[in-house]
């Protein structure tokens, strides 16, 4: 498995944006950076981050003499997405990977952002299975609305290569997937949407015992994170949104990587429905027996698993808005 001599993480995409006013910390093995896209400017924009349900994150990696510029999600829309690049002078013509955490919209819609219709920069892009391709119903309407599917041809005219694999990857030499996630700890599978096998996505790629059905719920069994193994600090882990479980998610990591401490885990843990409050308030406690260095929630997390994190473990939770910079070094 391979370790890095230092990580950044910048959130370009999420749900909670804020102004200039908070402080940048310098924390053990964690700087927290804030980015407004205002800094240095003689004139304050008349633009702002847009700060929307979805989710995508820049690592950027190095090692030795090396570096790996890694896409993990793409947010929930292409003008979201415009913006805040635009806003923080983000150049991603030398992206060297990018990972899709799992087939819902908040997390695929944004890509046209990134690179248009006949980019020629080719970018290969790691999903868990094929079930990332099928339609999907959401359940938060009364009809549930139908939330689509990830388009593979307009990916490709994006300039994405789709890489498929259930099997933990490593990228670019620096980072790696966790592969798809087993069921290992006290959390289920909660997926607030339905998947229609064959629409979108090749029904002879899914899993047999699935490839009869016109409709069926969503186990989100091709969700899979991004990881990397910080030298001296240990694991950060990229939940992205946690359906299998982000304690499961966790611990697949240490299992894949031989790596026990946890330095961080960041991304949506996704603590709200079809999850309970006792299972947040669960959660913390998990995490308090795992003990990372710092816990990163956002996205899809939700308040009450803040709320008791604050409450039990303060001096971990760090509150990242969108722009925001994670650095990990020792």
């Amino acid at each position: 498995m391979p370790i890095v001599d230092s990580l950044t993480l910048q959130v370009l995409d999420d749900n909670a944006s804020f102004g200039p006013f908070l402080p940048d910390l310098m924390l053990p093995g964690l700087k927290v950076l804030r980015h407004t896209g205002d800094a240095g400017a003689p004139v304050m924009s008349r633009h702002a981050l847009h700060a929307e349900f979805g989710l995508s994150i820049l690592a950027i990696s190095r090692r030795g003499g090396s570096s790996a510029k890694v896409l993990i999600d793409f947010g929930y829309s292409p003008e979201a997405i415009r913006n805040n690049l635009a806003m923080l002078g983000i150049d991603l013509s030398d992206l060297d990977a990018a990972v899709l955490s799992h087939g819902h919209l908040d997390h695929y819609g944004g890509f046209p952002g990134f690179f248009g219709a006949g980019s020629t920069h080719a970018v290969p892009l790691y999903v868990g299975g094929e079930e990332a391709f099928c339609e999907r119903i959401a359940l938060i309407g009364n009809p549930p609305p139908v939330m689509g599917a990830l388009d593979r041809a307009a990916l490709a005219s994006a300039g994405f290569r789709v890489h498929i694999s259930a099997q933990p990857e490593i990228i670019r030499g620096q980072a790696f997937t966790t592969g798809t996630i087993p069921l290992s700890s006290f959390e289920r599978p909660a997926i607030p949407t339905r998947m229609r096998p064959g629409k979108g996505c090749d029904r002879a790629a899914l899993d047999p015992a699935k490839r009869a059905a016109t409709l069926l719920p969503d186990d989100g069994a091709h969700e899979l994170a991004t990881c990397f193994a910080v030298k001296g600090l240990g694991l950060v882990v990229i939940a992205s949104c946690s359906h299998r479980g982000v304690i499961n998610t966790v611990r697949r990591a240490q299992i894949v990587s031989g790596v026990d401490k946890v330095h961080a885990v960041v991304g949506g843990f996704h603590l709200v429905r079809p999850r309970t409050e006792d299972e947040a308030k669960r959660t913390v406690a998990e995490f308090a027996a795992i003990d990372p260095t710092y816990v990163v929630p956002m996205h899809c997390t939700g308040d009450v698993f803040i709320q008791e994190a604050m409450r039990v473990m303060p001096q971990k939770v760090v509150r990242p808005y969108v722009g925001t910079e994670l650095v990990f070094s020792s």
